[in-house]
This record gives C-alpha cells, structure tokens and sequence, in this order.
C-alpha cells in the first residue's frame, strides 16, 4: 500500500482525495500547512511514497516546501506532486525547475491525478530500487548513478531522480537528437500532455546544475520541433 502525504489547507478537497485513495489502496495522510507537512517528511522520509503539495499554503508556501525538502540530503529524494492554479503558469514552471517531478493545476479529475500517481510511483519504483554502483565519465562530469551525483572539476552536485533519468537518456547516444517523443515516455513514463512544458523546465533545469562544457560550450541543445541533444566537446556552436 502505498502511503501520500496531502500538504493542503482545503479540507473538502482533502475529504475527497481521502474516500478516493482508499477505494484504489492508497493510505493518506493530510498536513494542513507547509511547516507542518515539512517537518512530518523530514522526521520521516522514507515513510513517504509521494507528497502532493499545493503551492498555495498558509504560513510556509509549498515553494519553500519543496525547496527545503530538495536541500535536504535525506529528503531530497522524495517524490513529489505539486498542485497549482490553472494557468498560472508561473508557478508551474517555478515548480519543475525547482524540482517537483509534477505539475497538475488545479481543478482537475480524479482519473487524472491517478495517472500523474501512477506514472510518478513507477518511476520512483525503479529509481529506488538498487542500481548499478559503476561511474561513468563524459568530458569533465563523472556520474555516479548509485548516488544520484555528478562530480564536476572536484565539486559534486546533486541531481533528483529525474534529473539523473533524463542525463542518463541523452547520454546513450551523445551527439545524436533525442526525441521529445522518447523522453516523455522513458522519463515521465507518459505521453506529452497538452501544452507540457515538464520537458522544457527538466531539461533548464538539468543545463544550470551542469554548467557548460569542459571547451565552454553548451552540453545540451534544442533540436528545434524535435528533441534534444548532449553536446561533446569540440561540437560545433
């Protein structure tokens, strides 16, 4: 069974969610503010399968929330959901390139959520499951994927599970477009939803953390109404 932390302040939706986790088995458990759902995953990280985190809280907003929670080297694992208002799409993007592995607006359908669920706990399935302990080395970056690190010119940063997925795709065939198609469905698990931007914010994302190329190049690139594609050193600008 797995166990979902609600962190909202809206108690019918909460009700709702509830009556509808228990007919799928799923346990759920609700924290009516940020601080208080924060210190609940942090007194237990592992407990969590998934946090649902609405972006508008009192107190402590879910930004904050899912800021501290991707600091934190115990927590930063934890996967989580945010849900945000529809069309503001300000938040959404500040959501993924923070590090929520999604986005839903809100109002939205129950079958939906559970797809978003679906998808969200069969990848943190794999991710948590034991991985190859081998360092693979590309320019000036050694990834350790046991680790969820890359090391760069001696310093390491810590990349989310999606993060580490969508390295590990477009480093299979480096100097080669990868399709928007193919990433969506080997990294989120899923289809493109209508205007998506979960790749674009993931792909921004991973690019800062990564900094340029070892030359000063960049290390990924727009293959405009294609895909992308993991630059080597000495590729042309």
């Amino acid at each position: 069974m797995a166990n979902v932390l609600v962190i909202d302040d809206d108690t019918d939706l909460y009700a709702l969610l509830e009556e509808y986790f228990a007919k799928t088995g799923i346990h759920s458990e609700n924290a009516p503010d940020g601080a208080e759902g924060l210190l609940r995953i942090q007194k237990n990280p592992d407990k969590w399968d998934i946090v649902i985190l609405d972006v508008m809280l009192p107190g402590m907003d879910g930004m904050e929330v899912l800021r501290r929670l991707r600091a934190g080297e115990e927590t930063r694992l934890v996967p989580v959901l945010m849900l945000t208002a529809r069309g503001d799409v300000g938040n959404t993007v500040e959501g993924l390139e923070a590090g929520a592995d999604d986005c839903l607006a809100k109002p939205f359908s129950l079958r939906e959520l559970s797809a978003r669920i679906k998808a969200i706990l069969r990848r943190s399935a794999t991710d948590r499951a034991d991985r190859p302990g081998t360092l693979k080395r590309v320019d000036d970056l050694l990834l350790d994927g046991a680790s969820f690190t890359v090391v760069r010119g001696g310093v390491t940063i810590s990349l989310t599970p999606m993060d580490l997925r969508l390295l590990e795709v477009l480093l299979e065939n480096p100097g080669t477009v990868v399709s928007r198609e193919d990433l969506y469905r080997r990294v989120f698990e899923h289809e493109p939803f209508f205007q998506d931007r979960s790749l674009d914010m993931a792909i921004s994302r991973l690019r800062k953390k990564l900094g340029p190329r070892s030359d000063g190049g960049e290390r990924i690139r727009a293959a405009w109404g294609s895909g992308y594609i993991f630059l080597l050193p000495g590729a042309s600008p």
